[in-house]
């Protein structure tokens, strides 16, 4: 019955979706024909069906995600569309796009303020484009999902650039092709070191924005403080080149079936306010919620955090509490600092030492800790030059 009307389904036609799934699971259309057929008939009779999808992608990214590879959150989806804010016009891209939720949070910020933008993704599991499209479509919306599956990072530079680009990569992705891209011109701030992903997505995603574009990208910690001799020189470049708006540091398992720890990075082409420095936010100190395998952020913290990027970068006015220098859990870093820190770009280092600088001012006259934290943040770049150095030679000498 199923494997009969799901070709007739506006989405499997606008897609091209056959009655087919994979990853394991063969044809269960036949034998589960008619489970599935008294199932539909009971979701029929629910209000609440859009949401029910939402549930269940999120049961799917539990159990069959691995390691760094799963759905995006709603609540991340949204946090992740606003810091970017797309706007009326602008086209959204995700390279990456999972089962579509950053693509429909996009979509979703820019009709509710008035604009519509366009939709383009892709992702190298066939199942993802399958959610992707049902997702979107229940909402309203449609993007160009491409052919079929695509392993992007693989195939170069879009033909087209993107005003926004919305991303969850694979995290600390080993095997992406490091050999045969080793000489592509998307590694203008340097080559990304094999066995890891990381800088090798940021790069693709900088080459495909167009030169007002911006992206947040979710990242594994470790991009922002490895020792690597590569994702050091590649950080440094990018710093310099005023690539990075801010760092927003992930609460620890906000993704129920991985310990890996993320932070998001807001990178951006244009111009901008406060250009010579970073905005760092450790967002492991907001309140989240939880229900069952689902963890999310209370939408109150989201909203201020929020607020506080846009008034630092010049979008909104200042009102109450969004200042940067107000809450304890936030704060801008010069490029100088950075510099000193050995271009570590880890969020709670620059929060820490805002804390501690506060807890010293309460001493008449006495600002010998924040000197000694100055001195010991200057011998670490020191020691991290040095590493940099050996490693240079040892990597000279390795045939």
């Amino acid at each position: 019955m199923l494997s009969v009307a799901w070709p007739r389904t506006p989405v499997a036609r606008a897609y091209e979706l056959p009655a087919v799934r994979d990853e394991g699971v063969s044809r269960p259309f036949a034998s589960m024909d008619a489970a599935l057929h008294e199932l539909i008939l009971e979701v029929r009779q629910l209000e609440q069906g859009v949401g029910l999808l939402d549930v269940l992608l999120d049961l799917y990214s539990t159990r069959y995600s691995r390691g760094g590879d799963y759905f995006t959150s709603d609540s991340l989806a949204y946090l992740m569309t606003g810091l970017a804010a797309p706007r009326a016009g602008e086209t959204v891209r995700d390279p990456a796009c999972g089962s579509g939720r950053l693509l429909r949070a996009a979509a979703h910020w820019a009709r509710t303020r008035g604009g519509e933008v366009g939709l383009s993704g892709a992702d190298i599991r066939p199942m993802a484009r399958y959610a992707a499209a049902v997702n979107l479509a229940l909402h309203g919306f449609h993007a160009d999902l491409g052919k079929g599956s695509a392993d992007t990072l693989r195939a170069g530079r879009s033909p087209d650039r993107a005003d926004v680009i919305l991303t969850n990569p694979p995290v600390n992705m080993r095997d992406w092709g490091h050999g045969e891209l080793k000489e592509d011109e998307r590694w203008s701030l340097g080559v990304p070191r094999p066995g890891n992903a990381n800088f090798a997505w940021v790069q693709h995603i900088l080459a495909d924005l167009t030169p007002q574009g911006r992206a947040v990208v979710l990242l594994s910690s470790g991009a922002a403080h490895s020792s690597n001799r590569s994702d050091g020189l590649i950080r440094r470049a990018m710093l310099e080149s005023g690539l990075v708006v801010g760092i927003v540091a992930l609460p620890a398992w906000l993704f129920p079936h991985t310990s890996t720890s993320t932070a998001l990075w807001l990178l951006t082409h244009e111009a901008r306010p406060n250009a010579d420095q970073v905005l760092f936010a450790d967002a492991g100190k907001l309140p989240t919620w939880k229900d069952g395998t689902r963890r999310g952020f209370d939408q109150e913290s989201i909203e201020h955090l929020l607020g506080i990027f846009r008034v630092w970068q010049g979008d909104r006015q200042h009102e109450g509490g969004d200042a940067p220098g107000i809450v304890p859990w936030c704060r801008a870093a010069s490029r100088e600092e950075i510099a000193r820190a050995g271009f570590d770009l880890t969020p709670a280092r620059y929060v820490q030492q805002r804390s501690t600088a506060k807890l010293n001012s309460g001493v008449g006259g006495q600002n010998w800790q924040r000197e000694l934290y100055e001195r010991m943040d200057r011998s670490a770049a020191a020691r991290r030059q040095v590493r940099d150095a050996l490693e240079g030679r040892h990597d000279h000498r390795t045939p």
